[in-house]
């Protein structure tokens, strides 16, 4: 067929004699000997397949006129028209291999005609068919279609995503890599400029997320818990972080964090003091606060209670302390750990040979010696966890290095299994205690207890004398700091583990007067929402029900009155009793009701109880939103110094303190 009329310029510009030019990516080939290349590229690279076009014999050929009907087709000049047969003859021209029938068959055999026929039609149904599942798409399928404003607005928004969320560097959307990245996803995507990012996007950004959380804390945080905490960056700059942790009209534990910004005053409980009433105010929060947690510092407790609000040590911070002082009776012994541990971490050589050991003895994924955080305990329980655990491989390795630390004896390799042993329950509680996603002040009384009599008990068992000494230091640790007393003499405390379904009385079962205590209070709390609840009532009553008869009472008071039935009627039907009486049958009803698994969520179970628990419910939401310690604010300068490492050192505290918050806070 004549090489002009294929269907492949539908796509192609002839350039000269050799080249064609490609209309959808403007690109030259060559078709000098056969229009195969044309063809190839519009298959590999623009995804287009053309129907074959070649006929079955050189008597017949054909072309393909409309690429969105392939099945449309048009006879060339050679093939015999269809009026120069019989007309009993039906045309066989349209299906390949049949157009030499005609001179073989006779036409007085009229059956064979008859099957010639129906096998026509049944192949052109069948190629109909098959053409129009492979009906090619338009060229304008193929063609990126321009952004819409809504459109350039959302990937804008998930471009964003990269700085709030992962604290990328504003300078990764100049960086040659990502740009071609994102130009292949989408060529009409245009990246705003570095400076766009950070002075128009990530300021409107916050400035959105600012009016969202203000309208979520104005109207569902009634009653708050309070955290703070202070940290100072690598660059000397000193960040303040006040996080809030409520209960909303779903009994779900929210948590917003108000402010991060920078504190450049001296630390002074009245500049702490000043810099959280500033931000209280700001939030409207001024009554709301049930509980202020943070470190033991004193500076910053005297802050929080000048500002008249209930502080509560950090038991996180509180348990830090307990283990780290106890672990002084084996520094030498954790010096040792920490020696051999850095040289494997500094030798490549020796961190490669440790490595090969453990994978020659069957281990499939080899693991790597942690370093301890000195500020942090349980960081040094994870190194010597981690330290035992590679015993075997460690002691392999280090008889094969040249240049050795010195390994641990016998004794002391028993010792450190036994330390490991007695630190177990405190990283446990640690742990448990550290959620940001779930109550955790009503297991401080719980967890306080259960610590002491973990000990108690170890000190039964057979060990060493030096881990005996140890867990001595512990108990004592824990029987005598302050802190730790004032866990179980906290009304805020002692009121979170009553309310909660999980534990109730129990923790109080060996104390009689506490136990006593709690429940006069958890009493009295109640009996006041009552009374609340009851004039809150029965002043929208008044307000809402019209005066529809008007009685001068004066005058009836000494004689019958026609109200009197119905009077007595109504009487009958409203709640009797004081609200102190009712208090105590509904604490009394909590208390007889069974105890929720400790694994379920308490949250859950007092929105599923609300209504056989109106006033004691409204209590749990007050009261459940405090937390045992300051650790979300602490996790936040985790992420700070994320964000202020070498690519970003230069960033401004203002853009630090707007990603915090971003993350913090968006969903």
């Amino acid at each position: 067929m004549d090489r002009r009329n294929s269907s492949v310029w539908s796509y192609f510009t002839i350039v000269d004699n050799v080249y064609a030019k490609c209309d959808i990516c403007k690109k030259d080939k060559s078709y000098k000997s056969s229009l195969t290349n044309l063809k190839k590229h519009l298959s590999s690279c623009h995804m287009i397949f053309l129907k074959h076009e070649q006929g079955v014999n050189k008597n017949q050929s054909r072309i393909v006129t409309d690429i969105d009907d392939p099945s449309s087709i048009h006879h060339s000049i050679n093939e015999p028209s269809v009026n120069s047969t019989s007309p009993s003859l039906p045309s066989t021209s349209s299906v390949p291999g049949t157009s030499h029938l005609t001179s073989l068959i006779d036409p007085s055999n009229v059956n064979v005609f008859t099957q010639i026929q129906n096998g026509q039609s049944q192949m052109q149904a069948e190629n109909n068919a098959k053409a129009q599942k492979r009906k090619q798409l338009s060229i304008a399928t193929y063609i990126p279609k321009k952004l819409t404003i809504n459109m350039k607005k959302d990937i804008d928004q998930s471009l964003l995503s990269l700085f709030t969320k992962d604290y990328q560097p504003f300078k990764i959307v100049e960086d040659k890599g990502f740009k071609s990245f994102v130009k292949m996803l989408n060529p009409s995507y245009t990246l705003p400029s570095r400076q766009s990012i950070s002075k128009e996007h990530i300021p409107a950004l916050y400035e959105k997320c600012m009016r969202e959380m203000k309208e979520l804390v104005l109207k569902e945080a009634e009653h708050i818990c309070l955290t703070t905490d202070c940290w100072t960056s690598r660059n000397n700059e000193s960040f303040m972080a006040i996080t809030i942790h409520f209960v909303d009209s779903n009994f779900l534990l929210r948590s917003v964090l108000i402010s991060c910004s920078a504190f450049n005053e001296s630390h002074t409980s009245n500049n702490l003091s000043a810099e959280i009433k500033k931000t209280v105010d700001e939030w409207q929060l001024d009554g709301k606060v049930e509980l202020a947690v943070s470190d033991n510092a004193s500076n910053i407790k005297n802050a929080l209670t000048s500002l008249k609000f209930k502080h509560m040590g950090c038991f996180a911070h509180t348990l830090n302390l307990v283990v780290q002082s106890a672990l002084t009776l084996e520094s030498d012994l954790v010096d040792k750990v920490k020696t051999i541990v850095t040289h494997f971490r500094k030798s490549t050589v020796a961190n490669n040979k440790l490595k090969t050991y453990q994978i020659n003895n069957g281990v499939d994924e080899p693991k790597k010696l942690l370093q301890d955080v000195q500020t942090r305990w349980n960081a040094t329980y994870y190194m010597l966890q981690r330290f035992i655990e590679l015993e075997s491989s460690i002691r392999g390795t280090l008889g094969l290095l040249d240049k050795a630390p010195q390994s641990l004896n016998c004794d002391e390799w028993t010792l450190l299994k036994e330390l490991c042993t007695v630190l177990r329950p405190f990283e446990e509680a640690t742990k448990a205690v550290s959620g940001e996603s779930y109550i955790t002040a009503s297991i401080v009384i719980v967890l306080a207890q259960g610590l002491l009599n973990a000990c108690k008990k170890l000190s039964t068992m057979k060990f060493q004398n030096r881990t005996h000494t140890v867990i001595k230091k512990l108990i004592s640790n824990m029987e005598n700091r302050d802190a730790w007393k004032n866990f179980d003499m906290s009304k805020t405390l002692c009121r979170c583990t009553f309310l909660d379904p999980r534990f109730k009385n129990l923790p109080f079962s060996n104390n009689a007067v506490l136990n006593e205590t709690t429940k006069n209070d958890i009493i009295e709390k109640t009996s006041n929402i009552i009374y609340l609840e009851r004039s809150k009532q029965i002043d929208e009553q008044n307000q809402d029900q019209p005066e529809y008869i008007s009685v001068d009472t004066a005058s009836t008071s000494n004689s019958l009155s026609i109200w009197e039935t119905i009077d007595t009627s109504v009487a009958k039907l409203m709640p009797s009793g004081t609200s102190k009486s009712r208090a105590i049958i509904e604490v009394q009803r909590y208390l007889e009701d069974g105890i929720l698994k400790r694994n379920l969520d308490p949250l859950k179970w007092w929105k599923d109880h609300r209504y056989n628990y109106p006033y004691l419910s409204i209590l749990s939401k007050r009261t459940l939103c405090c937390l045992g310690t300051s650790v979300p604010c602490e996790r936040i300068f985790s992420k700070a110094g994320l964000i202020l490492n070498d690519r970003r050192c230069r960033l401004k505290s203002d853009k630090v303190e707007m990603l915090l918050f971003l993350n913090y806070n968006s969903t």
